[in-house]
């Protein structure tokens, strides 16, 4: 019951704080937060070694019975959740409106975004993206005004037209199989024609890649991430944690349908343009909030194209790499939000002098810049070696370091918040200060562990050629040099930068993009089993 645990506790404290006087239920909320995070720990103990829990619920049956699995993959990401939800509850401690009310939806948000982790079952999962869906605009538009409520609404009802997509192929999925379970229906699949299993993949896979904004899908992410009444440990949980149930799924199916379907091409390219894609809207944004939610497309770009081209070290490069986003994506979002809040703006163009006013959130700050990049010896250098190492041909490479230049170019954008300027030095209250803390140590600890730590997160035994490293971070370097050059020499103050929220696509062509990828997906898979 220890998994049910971690999905009903948050809701039922979240139920329970609401009612309690705020001082109290703040003290709770962090005693709660430590109970789930050492859960957490407990049960990725459990899968570690490749072992796989599994809890029924309402009875013995896992057809008929809700079910719960968790192996070692989505224990980790189950990790991630707890351990960033808390760091985001400690950030926010003090803030004045953080009441009764917004514990209690990041709390049943909490709860669900660990059951989309863990169940095992079509119907419950479609729900809880759902009902997350809805929490999630609820503290989108957190304090309702003008044109907050309709981009808030606008994020809600796309998301939802996209999850009907998913509904429609689970719908497929029943009729064919008269069954609900994930397991029971990956088991079954070898003995339905291919023909009969396009549809519903196509289905389910649009619904998802929608909710990762994979090109051409990603118009939402403007309308989403500058929202001004969202709180930032909201628009961080989004791109740092959010984000990852779709990416965990989206690879979790592709291996449930794999050995009767072959999308590998599909999502080689898609992935490869949703990289390049992202990166170049971040580079176009002056929102600091939209330089770094675009800049979260293009790396789930990246570990989709990167999964897909390599082989088993990519993929375990790809997952360490989802693992390490998460907590690097957060740490820059946090730091952001101090940095909106003392500057009191978001144009990256006001912002200067950034180490002078304030040089803890200005070195958490670049370690996270670091770690995204693929700096030496921080978490992110880790994980893209490995993603890279599994890659054996010259042109798969070739993609590699194209998508890793275009972060690289992105955050010389960021950076410039860090030039010289005169500006007041501004405080940070002592919980903020921890929760970055902490989130840049487990960044450098990453880094400095190597290969130990992906062993023992990944329960792999995977070495490091130190001379490949070495050449590498010589080709990081190089690219960094490059990408400054062509920054300053052919961008900086060359280019009309824009949020361009105003160019973001209405809601009817939002869902005209998304029936073409969907009829891309359909064409591609019956070109396949022709």
């Amino acid at each position: 019951m220890l998994m049910a645990s971690l999905i009903l506790l948050p809701v039922v404290f979240g139920i329970v704080l609401y009612k309690l006087p705020l001082k109290i239920g703040k003290v709770v909320l962090l005693g709660v937060q430590a109970v789930l995070l050492a859960l957490a720990v407990f049960l990725f103990s459990q899968t570690r070694d490749g072992a796989i829990v599994q809890t029924i619920l309402g009875g013995d049956n896992p057809i008929l019975n809700i079910v719960l699995v968790g192996d070692r993959f989505s224990m980790l990401m189950v990790l991630v959740v707890n351990l960033l939800f808390g760091i985001g509850f400690v950030y926010k401690f003090t803030d004045q409106f953080f009441d009764a009310k917004l514990m209690l939806l990041y709390l049943i948000l909490q709860g669900l975004t660990v059951g989309i982790f863990l169940t095992d079952d079509f119907f419950n999962l479609f729900i809880m993206f759902e009902v997350s869906t809805v929490l999630t605009t609820l503290l989108l538009m957190f304090k309702k005004h003008g044109r907050v409520v309709y981009d808030a609404l606008y994020y809600l009802i796309t998301q939802m037209v996209s999850m009907m997509f998913f509904l429609f192929g689970i719908g497929f999925l029943y009729r064919s199989f008269g069954v609900l379970s994930i397991s029971t229906i990956a088991e079954l699949l070898p003995y339905v024609p291919a023909q009969e299993l396009v549809l519903p993949f196509a289905l389910l896979m649009a619904g998802l890649c929608f909710k990762l904004a994979m090109f051409p899908m990603y118009s939402w992410v403007s309308r989403a991430y500058t929202l001004n009444s969202a709180p930032i440990s909201q628009i961080a949980i989004m791109s740092s944690v959010l984000m990852k149930t779709s990416l965990f799924w989206l690879f979790r199916f592709n291996d449930m349908f794999d050995p009767i379907l072959d999308f590998s091409l599909f999502f080689i390219i898609f992935g490869f343009l949703t990289a390049v894609a992202g990166a170049w809207e971040a580079i176009l944004q002056k929102d600091i909030r939209l330089i770094l939610a675009y800049s979260t497309v293009s790396q789930i770009g990246f570990m989709i194209t990167t999964t897909f081209l390599g082989n088993t070290t990519s993929v375990i490069g790809s997952q360490y790499h989802m693992f390490n986003h998460a907590i690097f994506k957060m740490l820059l979002f946090l730091a952001t939000g101090l940095i909106i809040r003392n500057y009191e703006t978001a144009d990256i163009y006001e912002i200067r002098g950034k180490l002078k006013g304030n040089p803890l959130v200005a070195v958490v700050s670049i370690i996270g810049m670091l770690a995204i990049t693929g700096f030496p010896f921080t978490s992110g250098s880790i994980s893209k070696y490995f993603m890279s190492a599994g890659l054996n041909l010259w042109w798969q490479e070739l993609i590699f370091y194209i998508m890793s230049f275009g972060t690289i170019l992105v955050f010389v954008r960021y950076a410039t918040m860090f030039l010289p300027n005169e500006m007041d030095i501004f405080k940070v209250k002592i919980v903020k200060k921890l929760a970055i803390s902490v989130l840049a140590l487990v960044v450098i600890i990453g880094g400095i562990s190597a290969t130990t730590g992906l062993n023992f997160i990944m329960q792999t035994q995977l070495k490091m050629d130190w001379w490949a490293f070495a050449e590498k971070g010589l080709i990081y370097v190089a690219m960094v040099a490059a990408a400054v050059f062509i920054y300053k020499k052919y961008m900086y103050n060359k280019m009309h930068w824009d949020a361009r929220l105003e160019h973001s696509l209405s809601f009817s062509r939002m869902c005209l993009v998304l029936l073409v990828f969907f009829t891309a997906l359909m064409a591609y898979g019956m070109w396949g089993v022709s």
